[in-house]
């Protein structure tokens, strides 16, 4: 048995007794960036966890069964206890991942990051050149100093990705974007999937990358052989809403994973993690949705089957978790003719 099968056994076993893998932990919503189409409603902490809460947090993962936590935000090392969190975590041998956007990436906090071996760093760049991406972060000089960030961990060897959100912004530097990053050495990510803020705000979806350009994101996707796929099987599941994923905000509240903010399963001042996971109807809820989702594609049926869905991007789309928008299934028509004929322009 390859370390795939063993990996996709392992994963299966998880999906059917709920173990969450994979945690997602939001240190802060500060952040040094005022994206435009930025997801956080809000870039302040009213009443943030402490380094402590988090370590029992971290505890409560590990009884769990998790595996990896990823460190995000807001940008999380903005968060004046970052390093606490991340060490405390390696500690206790979770994996570690990081989400940032590289802007506050010093020599020091380069050898700090590299000193916790992550499972990688993943970062964010929004043009090819200063003037798109800065238009879309609104922080002058974010440009170079995301391409320094990247540089410093890239010289330590820390596995890196960097992850360009295509956008009516910076949709004509596709490209260029592209072939910036591939300079750089590293791995490269585009996705066009713009979201709502956590709280209803739809100000994001102006910022929508056009029809033309999406397609063509996914022409340079195909070329490299990575267009998104999902084998569904009457039965299954759809993701690991509920399951293997979960997300704790800055002030500890519990949510079944990163993007399902419709409802918490609780507060971790007000509960232990494990006691939320275990005992929580909203989270069987969510796990019950997850199921319904992977028969509701498998019913839609054509290209919608073999495409990801995501439930919670549908609820803040449609209004229901079990609905796909119009986005999202020309996206799959896309894919679906370039599994045909990749090379067509």
């Amino acid at each position: 048995m390859g370390p795939g099968e063993g990996w996709f056994r392992a994963k299966q076993r998880a999906l059917a007794r709920a173990q969450p893998l994979a945690a997602y932990l939001e240190l802060t919503y500060r952040c040094n960036w005022r994206c435009v189409f930025c997801y956080n409603p809000r870039h302040f902490d009213r009443d943030g966890l402490s380094a402590g809460e988090w370590a029992a947090v971290l505890d409560d993962l590990r009884a769990l069964g998790t595996l990896a936590v990823t460190l995000t935000g807001g940008e999380p090392l903005a968060h004046p206890e970052f390093f606490d969190v991340a060490r405390a975590a390696r500690d206790r041998r979770l994996a570690v991942r990081i989400f940032t956007n590289g802007t506050l990436v010093s020599e020091d906090v380069a050898d700090a990051i590299a000193d916790l071996r992550p499972l990688g760093v993943e970062l964010s760049l929004h043009g090819a050149t200063a003037a798109t991406h800065e238009r879309a972060t609104r922080s002058p000089g974010s440009f170079e100093a995301t391409l320094r960030g990247v540089e410093r961990l890239r010289d330590r060897r820390v596995p890196l990705l960097v992850k360009s959100l295509i956008t009516h912004l910076n949709e004509h530097e596709l490209d260029r974007m592209i072939a910036l990053v591939e300079g750089l050495g590293v791995q490269h990510q585009v996705d066009a999937t713009v979201t709502p803020r956590d709280d209803g705000d739809e100000g994001p979806l102006r910022y929508r990358a056009s029809s033309e350009a999406i397609a063509l994101m996914y022409r340079r996707t195909a070329e490299k052989g990575r267009l998104p796929t999902t084998g569904r099987q009457e039965g299954g599941v759809n993701c690991g809403l509920g399951r293997t994923t979960l997300a704790v905000d800055p002030e500890g509240e519990v949510y079944p994973c990163l993007q399902w903010r419709r409802s918490s399963l609780g507060n971790v001042r007000e509960s232990r993690l494990r006691d939320l996971w275990h005992g929580s109807s909203v989270r069987e809820d969510a796990a019950g949705l997850a199921r319904a989702a992977n028969a509701a594609m498998l019913a839609e049926g054509g290209v919608l089957t073999s495409f990801p869905f995501c439930p919670a991007l549908a609820q803040q789309r449609t209004g229901d978790p079990l609905v796909p928008d119009a986005g999202h299934a020309e996206q799959a028509r896309i894919v679906a003719s370039l599994r045909v004929a990749p090379s067509l322009e």
